[in-house]
């Protein structure tokens, strides 16, 4: 999506993660490599 929607959605959901526990991180990556999901966990 867009950029700056993406990070306006992350921002919201990292204020609502502050608000009931503890936010750990947040990172928006705008045009990720292909393979970057190679290297992230899977859950």
């Amino acid at each position: 999506g867009d950029v700056g929607a993406v990070k306006a959605a992350t921002d919201a959901g990292a204020a609502a993660a502050e608000r009931v526990g503890e936010l750990v991180s947040v990172h928006v990556i705008p045009r990720p490599h292909n393979e970057v999901e190679t290297i992230l966990p899977n859950k």
